[in-house]
C-alpha cells in the first residue's frame, strides 16, 4: 500500500487598503508564486493602481464600516487567503481586534498585539511606554499639563498630533507661540524639538515578538510624509541600541513588521514614533537584504527563520517615480 501525505499548504495573501503599495504588492506576488500561492489587492477605489498589479483584486467596505471584517472574512474563506497585510493605521486597532476571528479560518492577520497598536497609535502613550523599558524619548508634555502646572518649558518645542501621521499639522513653536499654535493641532503633544539627523528603521519580529531583522535608513526627500529618496545607513553605533529598542517593542506586543523613528542626538537616539506595519519606504529595506514577505510566509509554514540581525546592504541609494497604468474598463463603479 503506498501512503502519501499531504502537500504543504499554499498561502494566499491579501494586501488591504493597497492603495499605491505596488512594490509591497509585487514583493508579495514573488515571495508566494514561489510557493504556488496568489496575491490579491482589496482597496475601496476602483483606481487603486495595485489592483491591476495584483492575481486578483478585491472591492473593500471603508474601513470604519461595520461591513469591514465580515467582508473580509467571506473573502478568506472563499479564496483561501493565508495571510492579510494591512498598509493603514486606521486597519491596525480593527484586524487586531479580530485577529482571533481570523485565526479560525486558518488566516493570520499581520499585526500586533491589540495593545502595542494603541500604545503606537498615541504619541503620549508611545513615549510613557517605551521610557519605561529604559528607552530614551522626547520631554513630552499635554496641553493641560502645561496649562495646569505652569511649567518652564525649552525654548524650542514642537507640536503635533498624538494620533497624527504623514507629517500633518505639525509645528515649530517656542513657549511665546505655543498658545496660539495649539488652536491649530488638534489632540496635541508638545515635546523637545530634537537636533540631529532622523533616521528611519524598517523591521521584522516574528510571531513570538523574536527580532529577526533590521534596516536603518535615512529619508532624503519625502512626498506626503512617505520616503521618495533615502539611503540605507550602517549600524555601527546603533545595532546595541536597535536590538534594545526592539526588545522591549516585542515586551509591549509588537509582533511583525513595524516601523520605527528616532533622532540621532547628542545623547544618543531618542525614540520619536512607531508604526506596528510595513513602512511606505520599507522597498529600500527590502532592496536592502530585508526579505520580509518571504520570511514571513516561511514562518507561516513553519519553517525555521533564523535572524539576520545586521545583515543588509549599507549605503544603498533609493529613488522613486511614478509609473502609469491605463484602462478603458474599471474594476467596478465607484
Amino acid at each position: 500500500m503506498t501512503h502519501t501525505s499531504a502537500a504543504p499548504r499554499a498561502y494566499n495573501v491579501l494586501v488591504t487598503s493597497a492603495g499605491r503599495r505596488a512594490s509591497l504588492v509585487q514583493a508579495f506576488k514573488r515571495a508566494t508564486h514561489a510557493r504556488g500561492a496568489r496575491v490579491f489587492a482589496g482597496d475601496a477605489s476602483a483606481l487603486a493602481p495595485t489592483l491591476y498589479l495584483a492575481d486578483a483584486a478585491f472591492r473593500l467596505p471603508s474601513v470604519g464600516s461595520p461591513d469591514y471584517v465580515p467582508h473580509l472574512l467571506e473573502l478568506v474563506e472563499a479564496h483561501d487567503v493565508g495571510l492579510i497585510v494591512p498598509t493603514i493605521d486606521p486597519e491596525l486597532g480593527v484586524l487586531a481586534a479580530h485577529a482571533a476571528a481570523f485565526a479560525e479560518l486558518g488566516c493570520k492577520a499581520l499585526v500586533s498585539h491589540h495593545a502595542f497598536v494603541e500604545i503606537s497609535g498615541d504619541k503620549w502613550l508611545t513615549q510613557q511606554a517605551f521610557a519605561s523599558h529604559g528607552l530614551d524619548v522626547p520631554q513630552s508634555w499635554t496641553p493641560e499639563e502645561v496649562q495646569r502646572k505652569g511649567l518652564a518649558l525649552p525654548e524650542r518645542l514642537f507640536v503635533k498630533p498624538r494620533d497624527g501621521s504623514a507629517s500633518r499639522d505639525t509645528y515649530r513653536a517656542t513657549p511665546a507661540t505655543l498658545p496660539d499654535i495649539l488652536t491649530r493641532v488638534p489632540n496635541a503633544i508638545i515635546q523637545e524639538e530634537l537636533l540631529g539627523p532622523e533616521v528611519t528603521i524598517d523591521a521584522l519580529l516574528d510571531f513570538e515578538g523574536r527580532a529577526l531583522h533590521y534596516v536603518p535608513r535615512i529619508r532624503l526627500r519625502t512626498l506626503a510624509g512617505e520616503s521618495i529618496q533615502g539611503v540605507t545607513i550602517p549600524d555601527d553605533d546603533l545595532g546595541g541600541w536597535l536590538e534594545g529598542l526592539l526588545a522591549a517593542a516585542a515586551k509591549l506586543g509588537a509582533r511583525g513588521p513595524i516601523t520605527l523613528q528616532a533622532f540621532l542626538t547628542e545623547r544618543g537616539p531618542v525614540l520619536i514614533e512607531v508604526n506596528p506595519r510595513f513602512g511606505g519606504g520599507f522597498p529600500l529595506a527590502y532592496a536592502a537584504g530585508g526579505h520580509y514577505p518571504e520570511w514571513l510566509l516561511a514562518l507561516l509554514a513553519g519553517e525555521a527563520v533564523p535572524p539576520r540581525l545586521g545583515e543588509y546592504q549599507r549605503g544603498l541609494y533609493m529613488t522613486r517615480y511614478n509609473v502609469e497604468h491605463f484602462t478603458t474598463e474599471l474594476l467596478w463603479e465607484g
